[in-house]
């Protein structure tokens, strides 16, 4: 007795050749629609362009056979304990502290 929640008789020819037609008309309406989406948007050219990009350096660091021995040989990256540029700026949505005392004396200011 069979588990499968489907019929496993062998199809007729006809309906085997009209599931590949289908098939096939499936695939090829997804790539003239990837296609079509590739041509007309900038924005996925952008993300393609990014994405090929990011293949293309782990594909060259995956067949590189020595690549470790390039790390180990140079050592750490001089900018490895640096910190961030961004490091002693303030979050964006909060305005810079400022401080109590300002250099600028004012006539108006001095002890009496």
């Amino acid at each position: 007795m069979s588990i499968a929640p489907f019929s496993t008789r062998p199809l007729s020819a006809q309906s085997e050749r009209k599931r590949t037609r289908l098939a096939v008309a499936i695939a090829t309406l997804g790539i003239a629609a990837t296609l079509l989406a590739y041509a007309v948007s900038p924005g996925v050219r952008h993300a393609v362009g990014h994405a090929a990009h990011s293949v293309r350096h782990a594909v060259s660091r995956m067949l590189d056979r020595d690549g470790g021995q390039h790390a180990r040989a140079n050592g750490p990256a001089a900018h490895a304990n640096r910190p961030p540029a961004h490091a002693n700026r303030p979050p964006a949505g909060k305005p810079a502290a400022r401080s109590d005392r300002s250099s600028v004396t004012h006539a108006s200011s001095s002890p009496r």
